[in-house]
C-alpha cells in the first residue's frame, strides 16, 4: 500500500525544535479528517494549513486523538479544538484528566526543561473543556468512515498512553511506545531507531509487553511522532528489544553498584549516550553524529527517565 498510503495518512511536520523532529498525523476519510497527536500550540497553524491544502473544512475534523499527554504530543490540544468546532478529543482516561487540568503536566515539563526554554517550546497550555473529551477503553473500537480505529492502553512509556490500530492502512499509531527514529521518506524503511526511556513512567518490562502487543496485530506500518511512517515493524521491534536489554543492564548495574541518588545522573548520562550510539550502529546507520544531532537532548532526557525508574525500584525494596 506504500504507493497510496499518503492518500489516507499524512505526517505533518510540526517544526518542533528543528524540522522533521516531531509530527502530527492527519487522517483523511473522504471529506472528513482526524488528527493523531498535535505537538504544541505553535504547531497548530501547520495542522490547519495542511487541512486547507487538502480542501478539508475545519468543521469536518471529527477526532483529535492524543496518544499521551507529554506536551510535545498534546500541548496544542486546546488551541486546535478552538479551530475545529465539531471535533472530540479521544484519550486514555488518565490522559483525559490531565488534559482537563494540565497543571501537573506543566509543572513536570518545567522541571525537565526549565525556564525560559519551557515557554519557548510550549507556550501557553490551556485546559481542554471536559465536555469535548471522550475517554477510550482498552480494546475499544470506533467506526470512522470505511475504517475501524482500535484503541489499546499501552504501558511502558507512560501510564496514560494509548496506541491506535487503523484497519484501513493496517498500521499502528504508537506514540513513543515504539521508539524514536527516522525512516526513508520514499520507501518508509527504518533508518535508525532508539528506545525512549523519558520520565516519569518508563518501565522496561511493560515496554516490552507493549512492543509484543503491537506486533500481535501484524501491522504493515507503525507511525511515529518522532518521526514519520515506518515499514517492517518486526525488524524495528527486534532493534527495540535489544535496546531495552541494554537499558535493563544499566538499571541493574546502577542498583548493584549502589550508585547514590545524587550521583545517578552523573553516572547515567555518559552510559546512556554511548548506549544510544550503539543502538544507532545496530541499525546499520553509519552517520552516528548526524543521528545524535537530530536526537538533540534525548540522551539526557532518557537518562532522567532511567534515574526515576531506578529510584522507584529502590523504594519498593
Amino acid at each position: 500500500m506504500s504507493s497510496s498510503i499518503l492518500e489516507h495518512i499524512v505526517p505533518v511536520d510540526c517544526h518542533y525544535i528543528r524540522d522533521e523532529r516531531a509530527c502530527a498525523f492527519l487522517l483523511i476519510e473522504g471529506d472528513r479528517a482526524s488528527f493523531v497527536d498535535n505537538n504544541t500550540v505553535f504547531a497548530v497553524p501547520y495542522l490547519l494549513s495542511e487541512l486547507e491544502s487538502r480542501n478539508i473544512k475545519r468543521e469536518n475534523v471529527d477526532y483529535i486523538i492524543v496518544t499521551h499527554v507529554h506536551l510535545d504530543h498534546a500541548g496544542g490540544t486546546a488551541e486546535l479544538l478552538k479551530h475545529c468546532p465539531n471535533a472530540k478529543v479521544l484519550a486514555h482516561p488518565k490522559a483525559s484528566r490531565h488534559l482537563a487540568n494540565p497543571s501537573r503536566l506543566i509543572e513536570g515539563a518545567r522541571a525537565v526543561y526549565g525556564e525560559p526554554l519551557f515557554t519557548q517550546l510550549y507556550g501557553n497550555i490551556e485546559p481542554v473543556p471536559e465536555d469535548r473529551i471522550y475517554s477510550v477503553a482498552d480494546n475499544e473500537t470506533i467506526k470512522w468512515g470505511d475504517r475501524e480505529l482500535k484503541f489499546m492502553h499501552t504501558l511502558g512509556h507512560a501510564t496514560h498512553s494509548i496506541c491506535i490500530y487503523d484497519s484501513k492502512i493496517n498500521g499502528v499509531f504508537t506514540g513513543d511506545s515504539f521508539g524514536i527514529g527516522q525512516s526513508d521518506k520514499q520507501t518508509f524503511e527504518n533508518l535508525f531507531i532508539i528506545i525512549s526511556t523519558a520520565p516519569s513512567d518508563f518501565d522496561p518490562l511493560e515496554a516490552e509487553k507493549t512492543i509484543s502487543r503491537i506486533l500481535e496485530l501484524s501491522p504493515d506500518y507503525v507511525f511515529l511522532p518522532h518521526y514519520g511512517i515506518h515499514k517492517n515493524p518486526t525488524q524495528i521491534a527486534d532493534r527495540l528489544l535489544r535496546a531495552l536489554d541494554s537499558m535493563k543492564i544499566l538499571i541493574n548495574t546502577a542498583i548493584a553498584k549502589q550508585i547514590s541518588d545524587d550521583k545517578l545522573m552523573e553516572w547515567l548520562c555518559p552510559r546512556v549516550e554511548e548506549s544510544i550510539r550503539d543502538q544507532i550502529r545496530w541499525c546499520g546507520f553509519n552517520d552516528v553524529e548526524k543521528a545524535m544531532e537530530w536526537l538533540g537532548d534525548d540522551p539526557r532526557i532518557n537518562a532522567m527517565g532511567l534515574m526515576v525508574a531506578i529510584k522507584k525500584m529502590r523504594a519498593k525494596r
